[in-house]
């Protein structure tokens, strides 16, 4: 390892409130050389996470899951799963809000083409209800990248109705609706109709008039939103995507900082769509989500 690779890890290890766009910089200098210590940052903490979960100032762990992310590199794609598909609130714990924010992004630029461990992710009992959304999240991204068609989306989101995919009272599939009104809800009206009939889908997270409006918008208007979605969360720019972090003293920040909204339930509405992303453009659409870190909230 050169030294210059060994003073970024050093000096994106520990949080001291600055954002390190120099490091990061120079990350992206030397991608290929210095991929692989980030991912080895990642398998140390799947390993031990208790390490970082007792730590109050370890803070490598998220710039290397940006980083990889911003690579879109395949060969993170694994461990960023079962990192993610640890139980309970341990994701949270560990990663924040990037687990309801960045993660769809990131397992789509990681996935190389293949929606296999995504869906696994999603099927998967013992993760976290929303880790799982994240995954299903990413699969809707995957339509408008042109990577998976939206009848074989749809087709495996239909599946995940039955009421036996988690505890009853998760916003699970409420969660769930919201994706399929992205990916226009024409073929699985009747099953999302069931789903509220059945009390799965909690009307605090989608109320049935806005899938009825999605319907009403037709098929292009609703994956045009989503495509304007993705490219708004995109992590092309990865400075976009941290430097605003609530966690990160005001210098490093932009002048207006978007407000992402995370609470007890999901609302989705045609005016979180026209909300400003640091004053130059539309905001990422972002869910109210019930479960935020309980620690270490990166927000």
């Amino acid at each position: 390892m050169n030294n210059r690779i060994s003073e970024i890890l050093n000096g994106i290890k520990i949080f001291d409130g600055i954002y390190k766009k120099e490091l990061v910089d120079a990350a992206i200098e030397l991608q290929e050389e210095i991929t692989p210590s980030l991912i080895d940052i990642l398998n140390r903490v799947l390993s031990d996470p208790n390490r970082y979960l007792e730590s109050e100032t370890y803070y490598d762990h998220i710039y290397a899951l940006m980083l990889l992310g911003h690579f879109k590199e395949h060969k993170a794609h694994k461990i960023i799963v079962d990192l993610f598909s640890l139980p309970d609130d341990i994701p949270h714990e560990l990663f924040g809000d990037i687990t309801t924010s960045d993660l769809p992004v990131i397992l789509l630029n990681t996935c190389g083409g293949s929606m296999d461990l995504i869906k696994s992710m999603a099927l998967n009992k013992k993760a976290n209800d929303y880790c799982r959304i994240s995954a299903l999240h990413a699969m809707a991204y995957a339509v408008v990248k042109g990577i998976v068609s939206r009848e074989d989306v749809l087709d495996f989101y239909s599946s995940l109705f039955t009421g036996n995919e988690t505890v009853i009272d998760s916003n699970f599939w409420g969660l769930l609706g919201n994706l399929v009104c992205d990916l226009y809800p024409e073929e699985l009206m009747d099953t999302i109709k069931k789903a509220y009939e059945d009390g799965l889908i909690f009307p605090g997270t989608i109320q049935y008039e806005e899938v009825e409006d999605a319907l009403s918008d037709g098929k292009e208007k609703c994956l045009n939103r989503l495509r304007i979605d993705l490219n708004d969360c995109s992590l092309d720019n990865i400075h976009d995507s941290m430097s605003w972090w609530a966690c990160f003293k005001q210098e490093n920040k932009p002048s207006v900082t978007p407000v992402f909204d995370f609470s007890a339930t999901v609302e989705r509405t045609k005016n979180d769509r026209k909300k400003k992303k640091s004053g130059k453009k539309k905001a990422k659409k972002k869910r109210k989500i019930a479960k935020v870190s309980k620690k270490k909230n990166r927000r």
